[in-house]
């Protein structure tokens, strides 16, 4: 009788390893056989996930600081900006208005904000790029975001 019970233990083990060395090498042999086991939930399935964000590497945004009538400073930022993936190519085309509206307001900006000695306020340019691109652009919905990744006052 236990010679029975080791037989049939023996032969369930060989029949579970052929079974998970199937899985593993990508094979269902249960769905060969016309055995399908229910995973999936039987709920509704949710809206799918948002597209991830696309971006747009503008570059190197060089801005001389122009005060008493000499240049006393130079503002170097590195840019990206964050648009919607339908409008990546949009966006693209539209970098030389883009860069030529960002210089003119920095260079209009730096200035007066630098006047007192103090450091570049990144928060405060992120919001003036995001008006000159919608005015650039023409609408609020082409840029969403930008990103100021390195800046450095010489």
């Amino acid at each position: 009788m236990i010679r029975i019970i080791f037989i049939v233990v023996a032969f369930l083990m060989l029949v579970g390893g052929v079974i998970g060395g199937l899985y593993y090498w990508g094979v269902d042999p249960l769905a060969k056989l016309g055995l399908h086991l229910n995973t999936a939930p039987a709920g509704p399935v949710g809206p799918p996930p948002p597209a991830p964000p696309a971006y747009v590497d503008f570059g190197l945004l060089l801005v001389p600081v122009i005060q008493d009538h000499e240049v006393r400073h130079q503002a170097e930022m590195i840019l990206r900006l964050r648009v919607d993936p339908g409008k990546k190519d949009a966006v693209a085309q539209e970098l030389p208005r883009l860069q030529a509206g960002y210089l003119e307001d920095m260079m209009d900006y730096l200035p007066q904000a630098l006047r007192d000695g103090s450091d570049l306020d990144l928060s405060a340019i992120r919001l003036r790029l995001m008006a000159v691109s919608a005015r650039v652009m023409g609408s609020r919905t082409a840029v969403k975001d930008i990103i100021v990744e390195n800046s450095e006052l010489k």
